[in-house]
């Protein structure tokens, strides 16, 4: 039997495409634009249904109605109404996380001080309910399925990191250095803020008794976890 030699297919180049090679060689497909924003679209639709009705009350017809899609556009982009929870919180604490060190980037360094606390919570309030409402639910679905306990951990660890290192440059810019881990430090920081959004959220709104606690608070417990740097040359008394 004479053995037949087959040819390699070349597939043409398609306009801004791949081009040669097997079809199994070609990359994974990139997300188009379109469907980039039909997901950010879901996303931010999802962030009053889910705040309104809980991860538990919401269905995912609730999702694409707020969003303006049908359910196979959903399902293009999601594989269940969890992953979409999880991906706004991540997306609502990466936001926090950016508006907190927009504010503190914002001063000068050399003329900072508590006061600056203000501003930086001032800078969160527009966000901070949506947000604490989300990290409220998210923490009481992890404890009670613990399949998504793991996915819930992973990204407060996340949160708190950001977070921990932003509290360094703000206290190095106070001429202070923590007394705990900073990741503790943030651990504390950021449990008495949300108890001030828990006291707001309560009040139906800003309430004085919730930002004056947050803001007499944070400071005094900044202060109280950090001791000042000793300059060079310094003796200690």
């Amino acid at each position: 039997m004479v053995a037949t030699r087959t040819a390699a297919v070349t597939l043409p180049r398609a306009r801004g495409g791949y081009a040669g090679g097997n079809v199994t060689d070609q990359p994974a497909p990139v997300p188009t634009r379109r469907r980039a924003n039909t997901r950010a679209r879901i996303l931010d639709a999802a962030a009053a249904v889910f705040a309104e009705k809980g991860l538990n009350g919401a269905t995912v017809d609730d999702l694409v109605s707020a969003a303006g899609y049908t359910r196979g556009a959903f399902y293009s982009n999601f594989s269940t109404k969890e992953d979409v929870f999880y991906a706004l919180y991540e997306k609502q604490s990466a936001l926090m996380v950016g508006l907190v060190r927009d504010a503190v980037q914002a001063g000068d360094p050399d003329e900072f001080d508590l006061a600056g606390l203000g501003a930086i919570l001032e800078a969160l309030r527009p966000h901070a309910r949506i947000w604490y409402l989300l990290q409220t639910e998210a923490q009481l679905h992890s404890m009670r399925t613990p399949d998504s306990g793991t996915r819930f951990q992973e990204q407060s660890a996340g949160f708190e990191g950001e977070i921990a290192e932003i509290l360094v440059d703000v206290l190095g810019r106070l001429g202070r250095r923590p007394t705990v881990s900073s990741v503790q430090l943030a651990d504390v920081l950021t449990s008495l803020y949300i108890r001030g959004l828990a006291r707001e959220a309560l009040a139906g709104g800003p309430a004085p008794t919730g930002s004056a606690f947050v803001e007499a608070t944070l400071p005094a417990v900044l202060l109280g976890l950090s001791t000042p740097v000793l300059s060079p040359g310094a003796h200690r008394g």
